[in-house]
């Protein structure tokens, strides 16, 4: 073998190697941005940790669960108001098929008394019993997959939080030797300013969903000290929580929550009969909803999220396209595309043409 066909195979070597690695990371591509995601969020806790206790690994796990600690309240909290408004409601509603629902399940108990195991083993073993086997396998695989696989992505998302915390440095060194030919000072000023960007829209997107939710949970208690008895907001709380979370959805944002309380409270004020007396509190609502808990935050704070690196009708554009285009991960992949290719065209494309 000579030296041209030694270059050959590993050429032919590094293109395989490449080719599955980049096949890995498309198949996990939503997983590692939301873990870039996650890592911006946690990233000041970590360092304010670090700063004052000097332990990076255990500043890593305890910044990711001071984020995991919330969502797990917040979902315990809306699963228990959600259980318990089923149970209210199926409590006192009458569907009228609970005879039918008792008639199946005696047919089926019917048919499960009648299955005979002889039968079953006379018939596996008339045919090929490696067949059966496996296709039995392969379909409870496939059924229980479903199950495993939002915990397996939920996992690996703080596992790449983790580490971009505790490595992230050593990361960006290894990214641009090993791919950007050493040109640390050009990389290191594009990566700047990307993580920059990056942590002013994610970091000021959580800033102004927090605002949003103790805004809204405020007006919500002061509302109901002056609401009818008939028309008091249910669960302010839980209501004012969704209103933080909603604003990460394109121009609907805050709407998708107090819009359809507005015809909830439109609906009770009919049904209860007091619609011509209590209309002004239905208008009060409308109004301090729109200008207090939707514009405020919207108009006041989230123009001055990203002003000094992305354009913010650029910015609204790209996370509209994003959920066109990836769905929910937009609203995470959008952004982050329109800052990489921002960052590119002021920082490195002047290099090249130089």
């Amino acid at each position: 073998m000579n030296i041209r066909d030694g270059k050959l195979c590993w050429l032919i070597l590094g293109l395989i190697s490449t080719a599955l690695l980049v096949y890995v990371l498309f198949r996990f591509y939503d997983v590692i941005i939301y873990g870039i995601f996650v890592y911006y969020v946690a990233r000041p806790v970590y360092r304010g940790f670090v700063k004052r206790y000097k332990y990076e690994r255990v500043g890593a796990f305890c910044s990711l669960f001071f984020i995991v600690l919330p969502l797990v309240l917040i979902g315990t909290y809306t699963l228990s108001v959600a259980y318990k408004e089923l149970s209210k409601f199926l409590v006192h509603t009458d569907f009228g098929y609970t005879s039918y629902v008792d008639e199946i399940v005696k047919k089926i108990e019917e048919i499960a008394s009648s299955i005979n195991m002889a039968d079953i083993s006379h018939l596996i073993t008339q045919g090929d019993k490696w067949s059966v086997f496996i296709t039995q396998i392969t379909s409870f695989s496939g059924t229980m997959s479903g199950y495993f696989d939002f915990p397996l992505k939920l996992f690996l998302t703080f596992v790449i939080a983790y580490y971009l915390l505790k490595d992230g440095a050593k990361l960006m060194a290894w990214i641009t030797d090993t791919f950007l030919g050493g040109k640390t000072e050009l990389a290191k000023k594009f990566f700047g300013d990307v993580d920059s960007a990056l942590y002013q829209v994610y970091v000021g997107n959580i800033l102004t969903a927090i605002l949003t939710a103790l805004v809204a949970i405020v007006t919500f208690y002061l509302l109901n000290l002056v609401a009818p008895p008939q028309l008091l907001i249910p669960y302010p709380l839980l209501f004012g929580i969704l209103c933080g979370i909603g604003i990460f959805i394109p121009i609907v944002g805050v709407k998708l929550i107090w819009v359809p309380l507005t015809f909830y409270l439109v609906i009770q004020s009919y049904l209860n009969g007091i619609l011509a007396t209590s209309w002004w509190f239905i208008l009060l609502f409308i109004v301090v909803m729109f200008l207090v808990v939707d514009s405020v935050p919207e108009y006041a704070l989230r123009p001055y999220i990203s002003k000094k690196y992305v354009h913010v009708g650029a910015l609204l554009l790209a996370y509209i396209f994003g959920v066109c285009i990836f769905g929910f991960l937009g609203l995470f992949l959008g952004p982050m595309i329109l800052i990489i290719a921002t960052s590119f065209m002021k920082i490195v494309l002047p290099e090249l043409r130089g």
